[in-house]
């Protein structure tokens, strides 16, 4: 293989250098905060900044509210039986309502998407729910166990469900826990997610002028330990 010529890999470097500045540009408050962060609660150098949307599901109990209106409809057909008035167009119309009445509750009872935010420092770690919310903090050293999260997701492929790690429980010894969830990506990370895969692609004098980011799975093996109690 043909190895890189200086001219072109530099030319590489200072094209990579480029994309990472400007997506740490879309994040300066963010990256300043964590910084800020750090000096503060002295938790030594920032190590990533993860971000990522939550919320939009459904809270629990919507779908019994909006499934209430089905009970109606053995009493509208007893009625529409014997003869009662009007019971026979208002069955007609009954799915029509049901529909509307599922729909309206669906969006009623739908939570809110909001933006979190997980600043993993050399010490320890502070994740934020939401733009106001406070940070909660956590030192490396306070972490007792490592729990991994596994949620059932379709796969489309497979044409099943499937069990998948979604997420970090990290606990403490005074009770406290914190869920991170895997698909926080780091905001200075300009290829988040295909990153690896593009370095695969490419030949190797190549991948390795490519700028490469932690993960929040390498993160967290790195200073929360691997999975289980420690």
């Amino acid at each position: 293989m043909v190895p890189i010529r200086p001219e072109a890999e530099q030319k590489l470097r200072a094209g990579f250098q480029r994309r990472v500045d400007r997506q740490a540009g879309r994040y300066v408050e963010q990256l300043t905060h964590a910084e800020q962060l750090a000096v503060r609660l002295e938790c030594g150098q920032v190590v990533g900044v993860f971000s990522g949307q939550a919320g939009g599901g459904v809270r629990r109990g919507a779908y019994l509210v909006a499934l209430l209106p089905l009970a109606a409809i053995p009493v509208l057909i007893a009625g529409a039986a014997v003869g009662v008035p009007g019971m026979v167009p208002l069955l007609a119309v009954t799915p029509f309502i049901i529909g509307a009445w599922f729909g309206f509750t669906m969006w009623r009872w739908r939570e809110p998407k909001r933006r979190v935010w997980f600043y993993a420092f050399a010490q320890g770690c502070a994740f934020l729910d939401g733009p106001q919310a406070d940070a909660v903090i956590m030192r490396w050293s306070e972490v007792t166990e490592v729990g991994e999260v596994w949620t059932n997701v379709y796969d489309v492929s497979a044409e099943e469900s499937r069990p998948t790690l979604t997420a970090y429980r990290l606990a403490c010894a005074g009770g406290r826990t914190c869920e991170i969830s895997r698909s926080l990506e780091n905001v200075r990370d300009p290829y988040p997610g295909v990153g690896p895969l593009l370095r695969g692609l490419m030949p190797a004098d190549v991948g390795t002028t490519m700028p490469k980011f932690p993960s929040l799975d390498e993160v967290i093996a790195a200073y929360a330990g691997k999975p289980g109690p420690r």
